[in-house]
């Protein structure tokens, strides 16, 4: 059996034999409305569309397992914004199950949850480019933030009616608000609190890896002379490297595994080998141009715009505008979002902004980038204390709600 894309690979029914083994993932590659309700829940699919053209879809829980036939028109509900990074789209918020991923759980907990998608992955698109064409890539977080993430908050203001939602990124998720409330400070007035999980701002500790990838070697600008104009792989491809390479259970053999490893931080005893061969094989595509600007970010060792390319004047973004209450919550092992960074950061919102709190995302010491989705026990380390930190932003800065 052909699986239909990569879309959402975790999603579909298929056997893959890799090294003399049989693997089976379930349900693969249908909607992600359609996970959601097999999860218990009520989904509604949005879409809303950029001021330059970009259509991006959004992914709405309305209820919570035991509110399946509310209706969500009728219902004035605080509403959470959640927001991917890199590589990433709406279910990795998802890809855990209910008692473990954050948009069922903030759905459990009572919230109108919305996971929004950023140009470029699977569930977005253009009203005039196609993907084959270089101008639908031309675009790093620096568009995400200037004309994306204003569009999904529209969006969600729109349909419930309310004045103000709470945001929650995840890595690139949160650079891009960095950069919405930086360049549009009217934003500010839409976002009542903020709430960064690992958030990548300042990246001091990748120089050398920005220096040899992107500015010495050009691995980018080489890539685009042979045509490739993103990083993406045909789904034919993604599936057979999948197959073959992720799906040997014992962590210490799993080559998927070690890469998430080398890049994110060493974490084997949080690895769900059960997971590792799916989320995988549902990484999104993304432009070269995300990978460079944050290089540059890197090499400059300033949150810069990308205005005049990798060797371009560094033109550091206005924190200053930022009046959003921030908490910024690390990894200890976190190899991307390290924790001097993000300590680094704190200490210059503090000076113009509100840092609501800056803390560990939790206490295990190996906790690193993607355990903040990933983690065997994501739901008890990191999202049931996240719950209880979320009510406490909504009661200090949120309008009081009648459900009525």
């Amino acid at each position: 059996m052909k699986c239909i894309s990569y879309l959402t690979f975790v999603l579909c029914s298929n056997i893959f034999v890799a090294s003399g083994r049989k693997f089976l993932i379930q349900d693969a590659h249908i909607s992600v409305s359609h996970m959601i309700k097999a999860a218990g829940y009520p989904a509604e699919k949005h879409h809303t569309i950029t001021t330059d053209g970009y259509i991006l879809e959004l992914h709405r829980i309305p209820g919570g397992r035991r509110n399946e036939n509310l209706n969500s028109s009728t219902k004035a509900k605080e509403a959470v914004l959640v927001v991917h990074g890199i590589f990433g789209c709406s279910t990795n918020f998802l890809i855990m199950g209910p008692d473990r991923s954050l948009g069922y759980m903030l759905a459990d907990a009572g919230y109108d949850v919305w996971l929004g998608n950023l140009r470029g992955n699977l569930h977005t698109a253009h009203l005039n480019l196609t993907r084959n064409d270089p101008k639908f890539w031309e675009y790093s977080f620096h568009e995400h933030g200037k004309y994306d993430v204003p569009a999904l908050i529209d969006k969600v203001l729109a349909v419930t009616g309310l004045p103000r939602i709470l945001y929650i990124g995840h890595s690139m998720g949160t650079t891009s608000l960095f950069t919405t409330l930086a360049l549009r400070p009217e934003y500010n007035d839409k976002v009542l609190a903020f709430v960064a999980l690992a958030p990548a701002v300042y990246l001091d500790h990748m120089k050398s890896m920005a220096q040899v990838f992107i500015k010495t070697f050009r691995i980018s600008d080489f890539l685009r002379s042979q045509g490739i104009m993103s990083a993406t792989l045909k789904p034919e491809l993604q599936d057979r490297l999948v197959a073959n390479m992720c799906s040997v259970k014992h962590p210490k053999d799993n080559i998927c595994t070690l890469l998430l490893q080398v890049i994110a931080g060493e974490d084997l005893e949080q690895t769900d080998e059960d997971v590792t061969m799916q989320l995988m094989a549902r990484v999104q595509p993304a432009s070269w141009r995300q990978l460079e600007h944050f290089g540059k970010i890197a090499l400059t060792s300033k949150f810069t715009s990308w205005e005049g390319g990798i060797l371009g004047p560094v033109k550091p973004y206005n924190m200053s505008n930022i009046k959003v209450p921030v908490s910024l919550l690390y990894g200890e092992n976190d190899q991307v979002a390290e924790k001097s960074q993000v300590m680094r950061l704190a200490r210059e919102l503090n000076t113009s902004g509100i840092v609501e709190d800056v803390r560990p995302g939790c206490s295990w010491p190996k906790f690193n980038h993607v355990d903040f989705l990933f983690a065997k026990d994501l739901g008890t380390l990191l999202n049931r204390p996240l719950l209880k930190h979320i009510r406490k932003l909504f009661n200090k800065y949120g309008l009081k709600m009648s459900i009525a």
